[in-house]
């Protein structure tokens, strides 16, 4: 998929640090539903940046409705690109079948 020019980051399976710790079904992004993947970007987006946003900066300020506002926007942006760069690929490269069937049609195993 690589090399008909798909992005390294569609190709990989999601969340794509923490799959094997998550118990990830291993399938690339491309295969999976980019509604699906929307809203667990949004869920570990927003997680992700308020926790870092919390140990670095939040921990000495008082607490806000804008640093939530901030963490859900950033899990917004951040799935909505990720949602879209799936959606742009898959048409791209014309991928219309499941990942089980993609691995028996180019002879793989999973």
């Amino acid at each position: 998929m690589r090399q008909k020019g798909a992005s390294r980051t569609v190709v990989k399976p999601y969340p794509f640090l923490w799959h094997w710790l998550l118990k990830s079904n291993k399938k690339p992004c491309l295969f999976e539903s980019p509604l699906k993947l929307f809203f667990k970007e949004l869920f570990l987006g927003t997680a992700f940046w308020g926790g870092v946003m919390w140990l670095i900066v939040w921990r000495s300020q008082e607490p806000s409705i804008n640093n939530l506002y901030m963490s859900l926007l950033f899990g917004f942006l951040s799935g909505l690109g990720l949602s879209l760069e799936v959606l742009y690929y898959s048409r791209k490269l014309k991928i219309t079948s499941s990942w089980a069937e993609w691995l028996k049609e180019h002879d793989l195993t999973e």
